[in-house]
């Protein structure tokens, strides 16, 4: 064989081997773009950034804004209020700029601030979404004053959320609620620091066959003061920033994340009961629960929330006036790059008959996650949370009775595993504290939708 015939066949193979890394490399970058994309905020102007002042004093979207105002008075946003205390989780996500905000009481007038700021905007899928199990996750956050009461018809009350509509097509001209496929929702008394911002979250599936979506988010003040000598007690103030719409990319991280595997109550498939971590109670059985005073989970008013065949928790009229708990906890393998932080999401739910709902201030259920991290040789650490109800709790807050009862809480849990984490412990402590007290009516609460995965782009 001549010498150039060895010196064509090997540059034959590097060709070709560089062909094939070419390829490689193309496909591995559309999978991986693919994958981003997949948790990608869809929406645009998502920090509300294109605003501007006009002649009258207000704030409005500009002309190249994506978000459209819907609200009862024409000046729906009149402040800006970026100077709050802001949770890193919040200023991580974007850095912060124009923060639209309103108060309770802005004078009289049908063109005056009603308390309220109402957005929405539209957005058509980068593709229709065909598996019936694809799921979202969205959110607003929510700023307040920290002045709730609530507590009357002229009253001082800070609350706010998102809703999603879903929509079979992708001509939005054409969209109105009662086209829907579904309508999902997720809202919440702000339960913060005065002048500080909270995350009202949630996530659920997207209904099959959506090519697009519909997102309002709102923030309000719910009613204007209706007496001259009450005006000046109107000092509630609520805001609104980053919001997110994002399809999930990534596999639930946890076996029966949602208890829809057990073929009986309290079966706990993929689940160690007792957990394995230590918590010092564990006495009580956990009982399916269905409902919270409201009707099945399986209802509209719930979603994303739906609750399925199996949530755990307790009602007091069949586990009685206690102060137990039950613990549930399982091992899933983790299989990133070192720094890939980890999400942690689940829904949980408590109410009481109407009537009872100032008792949550004092008794019903909490909850407490540690998270375990795991190395080749024995444990690397552990992060511990403990949750409270979210009930407006600020200085000056009177909040006679907790507006939250009988809706979803979706507690969104940022993870940041050490390096050499190998396996991760999800150890979840469901507590009751529920002593008895003449007056108090009976409690229902429930855990469900237990959803552990990398965090998205």
């Amino acid at each position: 064989m001549r010498k150039s015939d060895i010196i064509i066949g090997f540059m034959s193979i590097v060709v070709r081997k560089y062909i094939f890394l070419v390829i490689f490399g193309l496909l591995f970058g559309l999978m991986m773009t693919q994958r981003l994309e997949a948790w990608t905020n869809l929406l645009k102007d998502p920090g509300f950034e294109k605003y501007h002042l006009d002649r009258r004093g207000f704030y409005k979207p500009g002309p190249d804004s994506k978000w459209i105002e819907v609200a009862m008075g024409k000046g729906s946003v009149q402040m800006d209020m970026n100077g709050w205390e802001v949770p890193e989780q919040m200023v991580r996500e974007r850095a912060l700029g124009f923060t639209p905000a309103t108060t309770g009481y802005e004078g009289e007038g049908p063109e005056q601030n009603t308390g309220r700021i109402i957005m929405q905007q539209d957005v058509i899928l980068p593709v229709a979404v065909t598996d019936k199990n694809q799921l979202y996750e969205a959110w607003i956050w929510l700023g307040g004053g920290g002045r709730d009461d609530d507590n009357n018809g002229d009253r001082e009350d800070e609350a706010g959320g998102w809703e999603v509509f879903f929509y079979s097509d992708g001509k939005p001209s054409t969209w109105t609620e009662e086209k829907a496929l579904e309508h999902h929702h997720m809202s919440k008394d702000f339960w913060g620091k005065p002048g500080s911002f909270v995350q009202v979250a949630g996530y659920g599936k997207i209904p099959a066959n959506t090519k697009g979506i519909r997102m309002r988010v709102w923030a309000s003040t719910w009613g204007q003061a209706g007496k001259t000598g009450e005006r000046a007690r109107f000092d509630t103030v609520v805001a609104l920033d980053n919001a997110h719409f994002a399809i999930i990319g990534a596999p639930n991280m946890l076996i029966n994340g949602d208890f829809e595997l057990d073929d009986r109550p309290g079966e706990f498939k993929g689940w160690q009961r007792p957990a394995a971590w230590p918590f010092p109670r564990n006495g009580l059985e956990p009982l399916g629960v269905r409902d919270v005073f409201g009707g099945n989970f399986d209802h509209g008013q719930y979603r994303p929330f739906y609750g399925g065949r199996r949530s755990y928790g307790y009602a007091t009229y069949l586990r009685g006036w206690i102060k137990d708990a039950f613990t549930f906890g399982q091992y899933a393998d983790y299989t990133y790059p070192d720094g890939t932080e980890l999400m942690l999401m689940f829904n949980w739910i408590q109410a009481t008959p109407n009537g009872g709902e100032r008792q949550l201030r004092l008794v019903g259920s909490k909850v407490e996650v540690v998270v375990e991290y795991i190395g080749s040789k024995g444990r690397l650490g552990a992060q511990s949370y403990w949750l409270d109800w979210p009930v407006p709790a600020g200085a000056g807050c009177v909040g006679r009775y907790d507006q939250n009862s009988g809706q979803p809480y979706c507690p969104r849990l940022i993870l940041n595993p050490p390096a050499g984490t190998k396996r991760v412990g999800v150890h979840v402590n469901f507590m009751v504290h529920a002593p008895y007290k003449d007056g108090f009516k009976l409690i229902n609460a429930a855990v469900d939708d237990f959803f552990l995965a990398p965090m998205g782009k």
